[in-house]
């Protein structure tokens, strides 16, 4: 019952963390001599022999066959020029206006490698080898001499002095030089001065040809690599530490420090876990129907707690196969897993502390009730489980998972909500209006417990669509049955139960070692996010299904590799996709028109507390004297404190 984030995918994950920083301090540079100062400084002849080995430092390697069909992933139906021209610069400012004069249907390459300066060596900077279209005036005069200097047989760089300003100096400082490809045609090779000497040769050749099948992306992670890097922001980071350095914020303490606790959990565990990697490949390709993700992970040792917790949790199992035969026939979707809960907890942070401002605005009774459920039923923390999916009337799902005394857990979810109070709290919230336990029918087991997630239905405007009120009156049901327990999520939840006593029953094969599986349409795969099948997203999500497995084995006496396959059809995956797009942006535009709304307000508030009951200067009506804001509804609304993490010497 978590809140709904959008899913990214590896490629894309990588792109928007090294977008961050685009290779653009936020100071720019020291303005950089004209490149002419440059001469006698040369890299290494580009030549097309040996293993195509990247710089020792490089930490990501991003190979593709072509731009276009990464933009049709990112961003389908846009203009692919219009897109280059203006997200290329983004990653390479040198580039200037020259992204319009990339090739979409060539083959490409991209390097992240760390700062290599002084204070910046947690930071990462990106370089690129950008194909050109044949034809293009800025390769005509790199190869004539018309202002570039060849630096190596095939590499130019331009000889003209910086353009006057900062964009000017960070280009400098950020140059493209144009090559030619070992292979027919040109490209640019682009990225932060230092370190495109040493980086050239590799993106020379590695951007000359695809790599082998032609993929989409073709990623490949050197863990050895980020270990000098992980470790330089954790030491940055631990010199900002709240109780090191005894911050007095007042009331923003608390949440100040766990701010801090959380994003340093989050260090620690990379660098964990990248202390334990030996290799990471991923491969996305495409064919005529459908995309193909097949990724592999190896871990040489489990020496950290983070890589014994993942290795312990899914070395060895299979998805329970039991479980996934509980699940009704009509369960056209489904997913299987088999993984130990407690085991991944240091590695997903189950026991992390709750926010403070969480806290204090919905009162710790609604909060240990909202962690014992999440407890109890939450995916990061459960371990055997089989979910079945069902579009019609409004959505069903169904999980069963293994837990080892169900009635007592369900017991315990009871009592906490029964001590959740009914009154509003100094936030103006009343957290017992955002849940109900309901009475269970008569024909349920003892101890099930059957309740509302959601604020009580009847208390919509009369003016509310038809599909929120539905999706108000959704309930769940949980039912304990031997070390089961059954979550049932429906306009009747009751009705379903009753049913999968007597109706038949799912049939499953699961091989050996898969210790997770799945099945999925995209409307089950919506669901599964937490988006409501009301019928027009199952118009809009109504294609085939899509497949995915986890195999995970052990490799010598204390490794283990991991191996994932996704088949996604592309209609289905574009589906999927242009819903979760359409959602994101309701929510931005809700969270714009609550900003606008909360600002008018505060405006008329401060205009009449000028004016007054006496003039100027009076007083606002209500509690102390101030504006009553609406309350927020979740922790993602509330203010974040003023933390940043800046490097020590800031």
């Amino acid at each position: 019952m978590e809140r709904w984030r959008s899913p990214l995918a590896l490629s894309l994950a990588l792109a928007a963390g090294a977008a961050c920083n685009k290779n653009n301090p936020s100071n720019p540079p020291a303005r950089p001599a004209p490149a002419v100062a440059d001469a006698g400084v040369r890299v290494a002849t580009v030549a097309d022999d040996g293993p195509l080995t990247p710089p020792g430092d490089a930490m990501f390697v991003l190979r593709g066959g072509g731009l276009r069909k990464v933009l049709n992933i990112i961003a389908p139906g846009a203009p692919t020029r219009l897109a280059l021209g203006q997200v290329a610069p983004n990653y390479s400012p040198g580039i200037g206006e020259h992204g319009v004069d990339i090739d979409p249907d060539a083959p490409f390459a991209a390097l992240a490698m760390p700062r290599n300066t002084d204070g910046e060596r947690g930071r990462l900077q990106i370089l690129v080898a950008w194909p050109l279209r044949s034809g293009m005036q800025i390769a005509q005069d790199a190869a004539a001499g018309r202002g570039y200097r060849e630096v190596v047989p095939g590499v130019y760089e331009s000889t003209a002095a910086p353009e006057a300003g900062d964009a000017g100096v960070v280009a400098a400082a950020n140059p493209c030089w144009v090559a030619r490809k070992v292979t027919v045609g040109w490209m640019l090779v682009c990225g932060p001065r230092e370190t495109l000497r040493t980086a050239a040769n590799f993106l020379v050749r590695a951007g000359s040809r695809a790599p082998e099948g032609d993929p989409v992306l073709d990623v490949t992670v050197r863990p050895e690599a980020a270990r000098p890097m992980l470790a330089a922001q954790i030491a940055s980071l631990e010199a900002q530490d709240p109780r090191r350095n005894h911050v007095d914020a007042g009331p923003a303490t608390g949440a100040l420090q766990a701010q801090y606790d959380e994003v340093h959990r989050t260090a620690m565990t990379y660098k964990e876990v990248a202390d334990d990697l030996r290799t990471v490949h991923a491969a996305l390709t495409l064919d005529e129907t459908s995309y193909h993700l097949r990724a592999e992970a190896e871990f040489a040792n489990a020496t950290g707690a983070n890589t014994r917790a993942l290795l312990a949790s899914t070395v060895g199992r299979q998805a329970a196969t039991d479980l996934l035969g509980r699940l009704p026939a009509t369960a056209s979707s489904y997913v299987g897993m088999s993984l130990d809960g407690a085991a991944l907890g240091p590695l997903t942070g189950a026991n992390d502390d709750e926010d403070p401002r969480m806290a204090a605005a919905v009162g710790p009774e609604f909060v240990r009730f909202q962690h014992l459920l999440r407890d109890l039923t939450s995916v990061r923390s459960a371990g055997e489980r089989a979910i079945g999916f069902m579009v019609e009337d409004g959505g069903t799902k169904i999980e069963v998972m293994r837990v080892a005394d169900p009635v007592a857990a369900l017991a315990a979810v009871r009592t906490a909500a029964a001590a959740v109070p009914r009154t509003p709290r100094p936030s103006g919230l009343n957290p017992s209006e955002q849940f109900a336990v309901l009475p269970n029918p008569a024909g349920v087991p003892a101890g099930t417990l059957r309740l509302r997630l959601n604020p009580d239905p009847a208390r919509l405007p009369p003016n509310a669509p038809a599909e929120a009120r539905r999706a108000y009156a959704r309930t769940t049901l949980l039912v304990p049955e031997g070390d089961k327990l059954y979550l049932i999520e429906a306009q009747d939840p009751v009705a379903r139960w009753t049913a999968l006593q007597t109706g038949q029953r799912l049939a499953v094969t699961v091989p050996a070692e898969r210790a997770g599986l799945a099945h999925l349409s995209p409307m089950a795969f919506l669901m599964l996010l937490g988006v409501p099948a009301t019928e027009e997203i199952q118009r809009q999500a109504n294609g085939e299904p899509m497949n995915g497995t986890l195999t995970a084995r052990r490799v010598g006496d204390a490794g283990a590799r991991f191996e994932l396959q996704v088949d996604a059809p592309i209609v289905s995956l574009n589906q999927a996709r242009e819903v979760v797009g359409q959602i994101q942006a309701q929510q931005q535009q809700a969270m714009q028109q609550q900003e606008e709304a909360q600002q008018r307000a505060m405006a008329a508030a401060q205009a009449a507390q000028r004016r007054g009951p006496g003039g100027p200067g009076g007083r606002p009506s209500g509690p102390g004297g101030g504006l009553m804001m609406p309350p927020p509804s979740s922790p993602d609304q509330l203010p974040e404190p003023d933390f940043q993490l800046r490097p020590p010497q800031q």
